[in-house]
């Protein structure tokens, strides 16, 4: 068993973050695989999730064998950082990875008009 602050897994085998890979039906595949309990999102940008985009509610779209699942948040407004990671957690997820310094391009970014 390995603990993770609260959440106790079964493995210490995690799914980290893939920018463009880690949806849905790509973590019930590596699930279904076995050997990993917590899977992560792809980058989601905290301000998005906040304004309910589209692009945003699918990068965390989960189900009943989706868990437990993290989501990775990115963004340079403290504020808007903590409400994102506020609303996952009343969305029921699990744990929240906060970007800091994902070499990707949208990871990069300072302000949403980059």
């Amino acid at each position: 068993m390995f603990r993770l602050g609260p959440l106790e897994l079964q493995s210490n085998l995690f799914l980290s973050p893939l920018a463009g890979y880690t949806n849905l039906p790509f973590r019930l595949v590596i699930r279904e695989v076995g050997g990993v309990d917590l899977c992560t999102t792809d980058l989601v940008n905290a301000r998005s999730l906040l304004e309910e985009n589209r692009k945003a509610l699918k990068l965390i779209e989960t189900n009943e064998r989706d868990q437990p699942l993290a989501v990775q948040l990115f963004g340079s407004v403290p504020e808007e950082m903590r409400d994102a990671a506020v609303d996952l957690e009343r969305r029921g997820i699990a744990s929240v990875d906060i970007n800091m310094g994902c070499p990707v391009r949208k990871g990069r970014r300072l302000r949403d008009d980059d």
